[in-house]
């Protein structure tokens, strides 16, 4: 490859590394926005999709306003474990209440957390590796610039590139790990809860079709 060309491109990144790396800070503080407002939703729609399922229950649990949702939601699956397990014949109600739950996407919408997870999870990984570059990169400018001959200006310039993108790299690295950090309890419990649930609905529904068939 012609050495002119690698120059060009190194030109052109290292002109352009702090625009990249707050590119990608731009690109994660919108997937933790999104993963944050996703997570509220799904709380909520499970929250509501359990209360539907429990309807015409009389010994259903209360909603407790002072608890949280998870613990809301928490005793309606240990209500639905109970009832199907002391009485097999509850499930064609707890069926009859199901019909329409797959029209609001419910059980598929856990994915989305998963798929952001990942690539914030990713992303997080990514700023040091921008530091290196920055600094592979000041080096690389200093050795091409002058024909190989390094002066104190081009060094000192160097080095300035170099450590500036280092620290930022480690800055955001360090950030969104926590807010990385402060997120995974949630969305894995929140995944989990969905799991159960889509567990003991397929359970009902595959008991009601079966007992259909007969």
């Amino acid at each position: 490859m012609d050495s002119s060309l690698i120059q060009s491109l190194f030109q052109i990144i290292t002109n352009n590394i702090f625009v990249i790396i707050y590119l990608f800070v731009a690109v994660e503080t919108f997937l933790a926005v999104s993963i944050f407002l996703l997570m509220k939703k799904h709380e909520l729609a499970l929250q509501d999709v359990s209360t539907n399922l429990l309807k015409g229950f009389r010994d259903a649990p209360d909603k407790d306003s002072t608890a949280n949702v998870h613990d809301n939601f928490q005793r309606s699956l240990d209500f639905m474990r109970y009832k199907i397990a002391g009485d097999a014949s509850l499930k064609k109600a707890f069926s009859e209440n199901a019909k329409g739950l797959g029209q609001r996407g419910i059980l598929g919408a856990y994915y989305k957390i998963e798929v952001i997870a990942s690539l914030m999870s990713t992303i997080v990984q990514i700023f040091p590796l921008l530091g290196i570059l920055g600094t592979i990169l000041a080096i690389a400018q200093t050795a091409f610039q002058n024909s190989g001959q390094v002066d104190v200006s081009s060094l000192s310039n160097a080095f300035v590139l170099a450590m500036d993108t280092t620290i930022l790299g480690i800055f955001f690295s360090i950030l969104f790990m926590i807010i990385e950090s402060s997120l995974a309890p949630k969305i894995e419990r929140i995944i989990n809860e969905s799991l159960e649930f889509r567990k003991i609905l397929a359970n009902i529904q595959l008991t009601t079709n079966d007992e259909g068939q007969a």
